[in-house]
């Protein structure tokens, strides 16, 4: 794959692109931007509803910048209209560019409108789901000026739902300093300073079949208690009582058990990590659903247990309030596997600056995803385009971009599910199941490639970079983004004429 040299981008200001004549000067333009949150929040806010919708604002920023001024509306509900009326006042063309689920997307008015959703299952909510009309996602392309989708796969399910909206394929631009890292060497060293969980750990007991029947045992004994309490004490006599309370040692008890401390861990964290070997990342929130992390752990283990210079960092989003349960979740669940291994697991639950993300994918070898539905996955895009192959299904949005030249591909089936917001949960769309035999295979054989086929991994490593120069870079974006930006104030000014 060749890259060809661009041209620098023009707008409509200054001189023509073509007869270098001054064109006529084009009035002032502002994008008014609305998201989830602001970037102060973020730290503490990453994880919660829709938060990806913040990153992917982030990276258009630096090339909404080119096209007019940018403003970034707080609370975009209650002052979005304001700040249209105000953008005009100063006798600029405001346009509102969303960057939020279309469930959560204000309108402003006299002013176009663009969405920009993202999207993971073939079929949009073409109906009031949960009796809302705001979860009709048909209903609101019906009432914005134009639609960006990041990938096809996108853009096709609003087609064959009936959309008519103006719809144009922007791919979310990938930061240049991801091009930029240097490629992966098999003896070098990465730190990290950051708050995580590194396993195995000595001295931390394994729940082996033996505790956990023990464990089983414990709190049927505490349910008969309870029943006992509720149910047959008030109805004995005091010295009956007594009597049963001596001849069971202690078991029945009038004081009531102590309540257990919500979401332990059992392991010890560290303020350090350090990386090196066969280094495999995934970033994900553990509570969505369509990440499928156990696969990912189990298979992992399966796959590089007794490998002692491999290491898989499973990164975690989470919000602030969310994150002592989210580790819980994982290490819990580690923990009730049972599994004795050499292999290296790192958990990470704090939020990590924009450096520290880009020293996590240089200490990277791999990029591993285990998702049973993507819109984009932008953490994988970026490790591509930082030259670290990906073990990933070649499914949803990730069919556009995944194949076996940058990617070890895992096998999928088609399944049945939900909407994510639906409370009666009918299957009115699908995702894809992974095939765990295959991904532990593919996890080994992407071990062997790293440590033993070297140049494989490296035209692997140069594939993906092209990949996603082509497909993703700032320079590739900016003219598909302006023509849709362009076309968009455009349309609207017809029709207000």
């Amino acid at each position: 794959m060749t890259n060809q040299c661009l041209s620098p981008p023009h707008t409509a200001r200054g001189l023509s692109h073509r007869s270098g004549i001054a064109a006529p000067s084009a009035p002032a333009r502002e994008i008014l931007t609305t998201s989830s949150f602001t970037s102060g929040e973020m730290p503490n806010r990453c994880g919660d509803d829709c938060y990806s919708y913040f990153f992917v604002q982030r990276a258009f920023l630096p090339l909404l910048n080119r096209w007019g001024e940018v403003r970034e509306i707080e609370q975009p509900a209650a002052r979005l209209d304001e700040a249209a009326a105000a953008a005009r006042a100063r006798q600029t063309a405001p346009l509102h560019l969303s960057f939020l689920p279309p469930q959560y997307m204000p309108l402003a008015a006299d002013s176009p409108n663009i969405a920009f959703p993202f999207w993971e299952y073939p079929d949009i909510p073409n109906y009031d789901v949960g009796g809302k009309a705001s979860n009709n996602w048909l209903r609101l392309a019906e009432r914005v000026d134009a639609l960006l989708t990041a990938c096809e796969f996108t853009r096709d399910a609003f087609r064959r739902a009936g959309a008519r909206v103006p719809m144009h394929l922007v791919p979310v631009p990938i930061a240049p300093e991801y091009f930029a890292l240097p490629n992966w060497q098999p003896d070098q060293r990465v730190g990290l300073e950051c708050v995580c969980y590194v396993l195995p750990q000595t001295g931390v007991p394994l729940r082996t079949p033996l505790t956990v029947a023990r464990a089983a045992v414990k709190k049927s004994r505490q349910q008969l208690l309870g029943v006992y309490r509720r149910h047959v004490r008030p109805r004995l006599p005091v010295a009956m009582h007594r009597s049963l309370a001596s001849t069971s040692r202690g078991l029945i008890t009038i004081q009531e058990p102590q309540a257990p401390e919500p979401f332990p861990i059992a392991f010890a964290p560290s303020e350090r990590l350090e990386l090196s070997g066969v280094v495999y990342t995934s970033i994900l929130n553990p509570f969505d659903i369509r990440k499928d992390w156990r696969s990912l752990l189990k298979c992992f283990l399966q796959a590089l247990g007794d490998r002692d210079d491999a290491t898989l960092v499973i990164k975690l989003a989470l919000s602030r309030t969310m994150r002592q349960e989210g580790l819980h979740h994982v290490l819990h669940f580690y923990q009730r596997l049972g599994r004795r291994h050499r292999c290296r697991i790192a958990v990470i639950a704090d939020y990590l600056s924009d450096d520290d993300m880009r020293q996590l994918t240089r200490a990277s070898t791999y990029y591993l995803n285990t998702s049973k539905a993507e819109g984009l996955c932008m953490p994988l895009q970026d490790a591509l385009a930082a030259g670290r192959p990906g073990i990933a299904p070649a499914h949803t949005a990730m069919a556009e971009y995944i194949d076996p030249q940058v990617a070890f591909v895992v096998s999928s089936l088609s399944e049945p599910t939900y909407w994510p917001w639906d409370p009666q949960r009918r299957l009115t769309t699908s995702w894809q199941r992974l095939d765990g035999r295959r991904l532990a295979a593919q996890i080994r054989t992407s071990y062997h490639v790293a440590r033993h086929e070297l140049s494989r991994y490296r035209e692997m490593s140069q594939c993906g970079r092209a990949r996603m120069r082509d497909v993703a870079s700032e320079e590739k974006v900016w003219p598909k983004l302006n023509e849709a930006l362009n076309e968009a104030m455009a349309s609207f000014k017809h029709t207000s004429d």
